[in-house]
């Protein structure tokens, strides 16, 4: 059976595509039983699909892969994207924090709209078929599962994080038989998990306004207490640089540079503390216990050594990284195709022009706040101008 081009996946970068490129007799293969799973999962099933404000600030979101893919983030912009939803009747809304959803905060419309117009473009959908092969033949053309052939392939089947979704890592080994280099796929915007986690009574505790250290990258936002690790943003954005043995450090109150005066105070040490800076009691009491202070021991009897070992946990809390909550619970894959390999302006394969690799299958890896869905959308586009007649009016 002879197509114009097969799509593998039909998550964000692979829908986008066929959305933007016409293309008769054309294929989209999906390996579960429904396209779009881990779409449908975005923004908590609002679908946080991009950020506002300049394009520019967009690429200190993606760690060192930011530079090399400045290109395609400008050619396809948050502007641009946010226009493509607007012309096909889609209402959207910024954020305070600058994140951008659908009006109507479901992730299910956003899906709906990329079927219907990836339909409309003449792209077949086939669902419950997982790519096994892929081939290159002697003239240039692919061949897929063994009897598939192909002018062209277009690789969107992601990374390995939510697997369930069928975004499981099972074509990385396809594509290294092909000669690719396969940067080691890890989890990214995952909880770490630390040793001697205190915590575990705490789970749902959160600090807007922490600071975290990983591997000397420092990044102030969020932190969440989770049951068994440390989440939030300022957690889940810093995870990518988190190796085993290695130091994470935290200060629950950045600001805080000296124990506050006790003098005539009648409060116990966790109630004093706990309404002084503003922070839950009961996360107050477990940090006295860590620092072998009993919490009901008057504020203004610590002495000057306990009130250090008190500062020092508030404001330089350090643990020694164990490893990640693991891929079920990682929003992103860091690790991927090698963009070594890849034309990144086109997002073609340099060893063979007909095969492009977009989204989430590359190593590229965004912070949280609709970094990842842009450079899915992104990456697709500029391979759909690449690879086919693309619809500008749509775009």
């Amino acid at each position: 059976m002879k197509y114009q081009n097969i799509i593998i996946g039909s998550g964000a970068a692979g829908l986008y595509f066929a959305a933007a490129c016409p293309s008769g007799n054309s294929l989209i293969l999906e390996k579960t039983g429904a396209p779009g799973q881990k779409l449908l999962l975005a923004g908590s099933g609002q679908c946080n699909l991009t950020h506002g404000g300049s394009i520019k600030a967009f690429i200190s979101h993606y760690g060192s892969a930011g530079k090399r893919i400045r290109s395609a983030l400008y050619k396809h912009n948050n502007q641009a994207l946010m226009r493509f939803f607007m012309n096909q009747g889609m209402e959207l809304l910024e954020r305070p924090d600058g994140k951008i959803f659908p009006s109507c905060l479901d992730s299910r419309q956003v899906l709906a709209l990329l079927l219907r117009l990836s339909k409309a473009n003449g792209w077949q959908l086939k669902t419950n078929d997982p790519v096994t092969s892929l081939a290159v033949q002697p003239d240039g053309t692919f061949l897929v599962n063994g009897e598939l052939k192909t002018r062209q392939v277009i690789v969107a089947a992601g990374g390995c994080s939510y697997p369930v979704t069928g975004s499981d890592g099972s074509m990385f080994p396809i594509l290294a038989g092909l000669g690719l280099e396969i940067t080691p796929p890890r989890p990214a915007l995952v909880p770490v998990t630390v040793q001697d986690y205190p915590y575990q009574e705490l789970a749902g505790i959160s600090f807007p306004n922490a600071q975290v250290r990983i591997d000397g990258q420092l990044l102030t936002g969020p932190l969440l207490l989770t049951h068994s690790s440390f989440s939030g943003p300022a957690v889940l954005d810093l995870s990518r640089y988190a190796r085993p043995g290695g130091l994470l450090e935290i200060s629950y109150v950045p600001e805080l540079t000296a124990f506050p005066e006790t003098y005539g105070s009648r409060q116990s040490a966790a109630v004093f503390l706990a309404e002084r800076l503003e922070l839950p009691k009961r996360f107050v009491e477990v940090l006295l216990k860590r620092s072998s202070i009993e919490p009901g021991k008057k504020a203004a009897s610590l002495s000057g050594k306990e009130q250090s070992r008190i500062l020092r946990l508030l404001t330089r809390d350090t643990f020694s990284i164990s490893g990640t909550s693991g891929f079920s619970s990682a929003m992103a894959t860091s690790g991927g195709v090698s963009l070594d390999e890849m034309d990144l302006k086109t997002f073609a394969c340099k060893k063979y022009p007909g095969l492009f690799v977009i989204g989430e299958a590359l190593d590229v890896d965004g912070d949280t706040g609709g970094y990842n869905l842009q450079f899915a959308f992104s990456s697709a586009r500029c391979a759909a101008l690449a690879a086919g007649t693309v619809c500008e009016d749509s775009l």
